[in-house]
C-alpha cells in the first residue's frame, strides 16, 4: 500500500464517521421535536420561548417584569409563567 492510498483510505473514513454523525445527531433533533409537539398537542406549554427585562417596556409582556426576570411567550401567548432567571427558565424546560 502506498502512502498516497493510506491518507486516501483515512479520509474517507473520517468523512463517513462525520456523515454517521450528523445522521445520529438529526435523529436525536427530531425525536426532541416530536416529544415537544406532542406536549404541546397535549395543551403542555414547553416555555420555548421568552422575553426578558430590559430596562424599557417593549413589548407588552415585558411589563410588570423586574431586572433577571423573564416572562413565557411560548406559541401564540404562551403560559405567561414568570421565570427568576435563566437558570429557572431552563430547569422548567428541563422539568418536561
Amino acid at each position: 500500500m502506498s502512502y498516497f492510498e493510506d491518507d486516501y483510505g483515512t479520509e474517507m473514513e473520517a468523512i463517513e464517521d462525520e456523515r454517521r454523525n450528523a445522521d445520529l445527531e438529526q435523529a436525536q433533533m427530531e425525536r426532541e421535536g416530536n416529544r415537544l409537539a406532542a406536549l404541546r398537542r397535549r395543551g403542555i406549554c414547553t416555555h420555548g420561548s421568552v422575553v426578558g427585562y430590559v430596562g424599557k417596556v417593549i413589548y407588552p409582556e415585558q411589563e410588570g417584569l423586574q431586572p433577571g426576570q423573564s416572562r413565557c411567550t411560548e406559541g401564540t401567548g404562551g403560559c405567561k409563567r414568570i421565570f427568576n432567571s435563566d437558570a429557572e427558565w431552563y430547569a422548567a424546560q428541563d422539568a418536561l
